[in-house]
């Protein structure tokens, strides 16, 4: 009599022997007790078949255990082989994308929230896996067949909900770093017809979003009191939010010598793509180094 059976499309997947590893993966109970002659399986084009006959016989509480390892490997299996496609698929079922390569800058947004490599990435990822094995713990224990794929479309409505608001979010991300291109774009081609007003700018950078500027005596320049400076290209008012890059536009200077111990910040990188080759950094000229020491005594109380 068979203990437990198994239909899946494996279609797109890489082989059968990776829903077979997630099945038999030595945390599971089925591991040990399984001879190898008692779990079979075969292929109808690309729909596996598998069963699974006479472990633990007449050990209801051995085979719970089973079932339950069962549930937590396909529960695995699903989010770590089959989510990012169901996720996908929700993304171009719910927006429309204008070119391929739009869309696939989409799809890597999505790849990158489901599976990234951030603290409350991976958080949100176990969630979902425990939900989903909570609900397939469940149904094993009165059922001894499941069709996977069935299971997943009608089975898991609320772990569904929570991939398409990750989707949602994933878009809303992907939308703001296209806007945010767009604007660099947009800035990099103003400053490229922009008369330069200052023939150089020292731009002392602390931490963040700290910098003071200075010209090229290293004097400090009088910055204009102004909450941001409007772009206007092509009849379109942007708003720049940041006050250093809208400083830096509005003095336009020719040069700009960037002095930082952080080269790599997000303020520092999205300077250099918009002033181009008039920025420059340095890390370890006289001056920087009397800034820094200046910088930490300041933070010290010293």
């Amino acid at each position: 009599m068979d203990f437990f059976s198994l239909r899946a499309d494996l279609k797109g997947l890489h082989s059968e022997q990776q829903l077979l590893d997630y099945i038999g993966n030595p945390e599971n109970a089925l591991h040990n007790v399984v001879a190898r002659e008692d779990l079979r399986h075969s292929m109808d084009g690309s729909v596996m078949n598998l069963t699974i006959s006479g472990p633990g016989s007449g050990d209801t509480k051995l085979q719970q255990s089973i079932k339950e390892g069962l549930a937590r490997g396909i529960s695995r299996y699903i989010v770590e082989v089959l989510e990012e496609s169901i996720a996908l698929k929700i993304a171009w079922t719910q927006y429309s994308f204008a070119t391929s390569e739009e869309g696939k800058a989409a799809e890597q947004s999505c790849r990158k929230l489901l599976a990234g490599p951030d603290e409350g990435d991976q958080a949100a990822r176990q969630r979902r896996m425990d939900e989903i094995y909570q609900v397939l713990k469940e149904y094993l224990r009165e059922n001894s067949y499941l069709d996977l794929d069935g299971f997943i479309a009608f089975r898991l409505p609320d772990y569904k909900d929570k991939l398409r608001e990750t989707v949602d979010i994933a878009m809303e991300e992907y939308l703001l770093d296209q806007q945010y291109e767009e604007f660099i774009h947009l800035l990099q081609y103003f400053v490229h017809f922009q008369e330069p007003l200052t023939p150089l700018i020292h731009l002392m950078h602390k931490e963040d979003h700290e910098f003071s500027m200075l010209n090229e005596h290293f004097t400090t320049i009088s910055t204009p009191p102004c909450g941001g400076v409007v772009a206007k290209i092509a009849d379109q008012e942007m708003e720049m939010e940041d006050m250093v890059v809208s400083t830096l536009i509005s003095l336009s200077p020719n040069r700009i010598i960037i002095h930082t111990l952080h080269p790599e910040s997000q303020i520092i990188s999205t300077i250099r793509r918009i002033f181009g080759d008039r920025a420059e950094i340095c890390l370890h000229c006289p001056q920087c180094q009397m800034f820094h020491q200046e910088s930490r005594r300041a933070d010290q109380g010293t």
